[in-house]
């Protein structure tokens, strides 16, 4: 029997990518890049390679191998020239170096990624960079330049009629409005972005990607909401899903959720045992968002069980990461985990101290979550009635500018009556 032709290798990879095997596609793309040389001067070879570089970058990112994706990417551009792929090639670098935290660098390769795409004139490129470009800013915490980008970019996919970026669109929108505390407006973006993916079905893996993220982010705008049930049930839809395709780098953040809402629910045993493996997940498919947000609710979690040792060795972890990557967001959370521990311990002043710091901190980052908790744990450790109430009262206001914009009535009231917040609320009433 004959060995296979490059393009029925090609073909074989695909099938292979369908049926969500994509270690099979990755062996099979690498047997293919072997034998092309990349110098060839036979088109159509120089074009079945560009191919297996790409879509092998794109499952090896699936697989999670963030850093080999990257470096595939970075290949793909360097022989792909001045065309159409290379402005391709330019995006996927791009979004690999956000989603490994690289945010300067990803915004500056997706700006050379639209200049080449408008000297080309081409709409395909032009929507992918400033959807990119969008992202970086999301994730900088710039969401309202980041709505303005996406928007023009699902515009332009609107255009073109590519209703696989219109859904990963979606979803980028959403994530931007969570961050303004406009969960209302995320919902009806999640809820659009599963209406398109759901048409399309879960045969390329963009679109198996995109509902997995958007059941993923629905559950954490009803985490938000401190509607755990809810969130809970979308992050085990989004689990089931992981787990039917083998996605190893998309499980991480999946399992952190699941710990988070059951630790709420009174189930912190069964919560931890998720959130250890988020933890190590994410230090193995290197996703340091997430492993910081794991070592904050393991901290939190450990300390409700009675391990207060154990807890505090996961906060001064994430105080040490924080401080040495210069993020004061997560420096934060630190501080008030560490706080946590010793107000468990009866040391008030130093717990006071701590929360105090953290105030600033999460003023300067806008974490308002994080601050009303803060102001009504100073509270509850007030020397007096009179600072408690202070507390209580600004703790209720930081709540009030949260539900402010909620415009859906409905969903405001979710969040307002929730257990949690109404408690807040009725202390400042008093």
């Amino acid at each position: 029997m004959n060995p296979p032709t490059f393009s029925e290798q090609l073909q074989q990879a695909a099938e292979a990518a369908r049926q969500h095997d994509y270690a099979t596609a990755v062996q099979i793309y690498d047997d293919l890049l072997g034998a092309v040389p990349a110098d060839t001067a036979d088109s159509a070879e120089r074009r079945m390679r560009l191919t297996a570089l790409r879509e092998r970058g794109r499952f090896l990112d699936t697989m999670g191998e963030p850093q080999a994706a990257l470096a595939a990417f970075e290949q793909y551009y360097l022989e792909a020239g001045s065309s159409d792929k290379a402005v391709d090639a330019l995006v996927l670098i791009g979004n690999q170096q956000t989603y490994i935290g690289l945010h300067q660098q990803a915004l500056a390769t997706h700006q050379e990624a639209l200049q080449l795409a408008e000297a080309l004139n081409d709409t395909y490129g032009r929507a992918q960079a400033i959807g990119g470009m969008g992202l970086v800013l999301s994730r900088l915490g710039r969401n309202e330049e980041a709505i303005i980008n996406l928007h023009q970019s699902l515009s332009l996919f609107e255009q073109i009629d590519n209703k696989i970026e219109q859904a990963r669109a979606w979803n980028r929108v959403a994530v931007a409005h969570v961050h303004l505390g406009q969960v209302d407006r995320s919902i009806a973006a999640l809820k659009t972005c599963l209406l398109i993916a759901a048409d399309l079905g879960l045969h390329d893996s963009t679109t198996l990607v995109t509902t997995i993220n958007a059941l993923s982010n629905l559950g954490e705008c009803y985490q938000q909401l401190y509607d755990m049930k809810q969130a809970l049930s979308y992050h085990m839809q989004a689990l089931a899903t992981v787990a039917g395709y083998d996605l190893t780098s998309m499980e991480a953040d999946t399992r952190r959720n699941i710990g988070v809402e059951l630790r709420h629910l009174g189930r912190v045993d069964e919560g931890l045992d998720y959130l250890y493996e988020a933890l190590h997940l994410a230090e193995e498919t290197l996703q340091p968002d997430v492993k910081l947000q794991a070592l904050y609710s393991l901290a939190l979690a450990e300390m409700e069980r009675g391990k207060l040792e154990v807890g505090l060795q996961h906060a001064q972890r994430l105080r040490a990461l924080a401080e040495s990557e210069g993020l004061p967001g997560h420096r934060a959370e630190a501080l008030h985990a560490i706080g946590l521990y010793h107000k468990l311990q009866d040391d008030t002043a130093v717990t006071g101290q701590l929360w105090q710091q953290a105030l600033f901190l999460a003023h300067e980052t806008g974490r308002r979550y994080l601050l009303w908790q803060l102001h009504a744990g100073l509270a509850d450790i007030a020397v007096s009635t009179a600072l408690a109430e202070v507390h209580y009262r600004i703790a209720a206001e930081v709540i009030g500018q949260i539900a402010e914009p909620i415009s859906d009535e409905e969903i405001k009231q979710k969040f307002l009556k929730a257990p949690i917040i109404a408690r807040i609320l009725a202390k400042a009433s008093n």
